[in-house]
């Protein structure tokens, strides 16, 4: 029991490094995203229907959080480049799984 105190007493002393953590792992996972889906478009690969939802669906959410997330200026930048970037890999997998 007293190692679960310990190890909370750490996460409340660095929230900040571990929210700042958390936010270069999302964008990294933006960022993979959106290149998984330019390597597709670039090699002319067929994208799933699967992937082809799972992007529009991610998309959806980021759009339906936004609101949620537009009072505090850090969360509105980031909701922004993530609605953006899966935007941008929406599109190009739409484009893959019709166009090949």
């Amino acid at each position: 029991m007293n190692y679960k105190l310990r190890i909370s007493d750490q996460a409340q002393k660095k929230k900040a490094l571990l929210y700042n953590l958390g936010a270069i792992f999302s964008y990294a996972s933006m960022a993979t995203f959106l290149w998984h889906a330019i390597l597709m478009l670039i090699e002319k690969e067929h994208a799933d229907h699967t992937l082809v939802l799972y992007s529009w669906l991610t998309l959806i959410s980021f759009l339906l959080m936004a609101p949620y997330k537009w009072d505090k200026k850090w969360l509105r930048i980031k909701q922004a480049i993530g609605i953006l970037i899966v935007g941008l890999a929406s599109i190009v997998y739409l484009y893959c799984s019709i166009a090949y």
